[in-house]
């Protein structure tokens, strides 16, 4: 059951395997996130033992959030539809020909969806009652600093920590957001899949890509004991 007690272990099992199918097995590749929704979704029925009970919803619209937006949740599962639990997910990949993705906008997309998953969570919008952002990569500028100097407040480097609830400030222009961005109720870790004995950062195992850990998303006040 997707319930308080197993949610979040769930779902970081299903992330798991999907990353040894892709980094380990290689039976399975993606150009796109559509790919590994679809996948991790299967994952989760999968450990379910694909439960008449799992409800699986892509793409699925959840009203505006704080600033009057509207959310269009990458994926939500629940077992119970009074528990409900929202999970965006993001796969910026450097393309076949060498071009890099569009950093600087994606790293501010990171932080919008964390924004939109704990108002989902704090609203209990529809049953949502716990939130997970997933990411992997590529590339090293998310993981380590280097010459970026554009909208610094949205910072995924490997380590980087932030305090519950803490308030992104606005970055209007290019590639920011116009408004302030408040984060979950937990505190938040970006913690990636990487060698850090090799200099530069390379992924992990012999691994091709940067794997997020899951970030998870819980109403405020609430431990991952609650």
């Amino acid at each position: 059951m997707l319930d308080g007690a197993t949610w979040e272990d769930t779902l970081r099992a299903a992330w798991d395997h999907l990353r040894d199918r892709i980094e380990i097995r290689r039976d399975l590749d993606f150009s796109h996130e559509h790919t590994l929704q679809f996948h991790l979704a299967w994952e989760v029925a999968r450990l379910e033992a694909f439960s008449d009970t799992l409800g699986v919803r892509f793409e699925m619209y959840c009203g505006e959030d704080a600033h009057g937006e509207t959310i269009r949740l990458d994926l939500l599962l629940w077992t119970d539809p009074t528990f409900k639990i929202a999970v965006e997910m993001k796969a910026p990949i450097r393309s076949d020909s060498g071009s890099n993705s569009a950093m600087t906008m994606f790293r501010m997309g990171f932080y919008r969806d964390l924004d939109r998953l704990s108002h989902l969570v704090e609203t209990r919008r529809g049953g949502i009652q716990r939130g997970m952002f997933l990411a992997v990569v590529n590339e090293r500028g998310y993981v380590v600093r280097g010459r970026q100097r554009v909208n610094e407040v949205y910072q995924t480097y490997h380590g980087t920590a932030l305090r519950a609830n803490v308030r992104i400030p606005a970055c209007p222009g290019p590639n920011g957001c116009e408004h302030e961005l408040v984060m979950p109720g937990n505190p938040v870790s970006w913690r990636w899949s990487v060698d850090e004995q090799h200099d530069p950062v390379t992924p992990r195992n012999g691994m091709r890509h940067f794997w997020l850990d899951p970030i998870s998303i819980y109403p405020r006040a609430m431990t991952r004991e609650s």
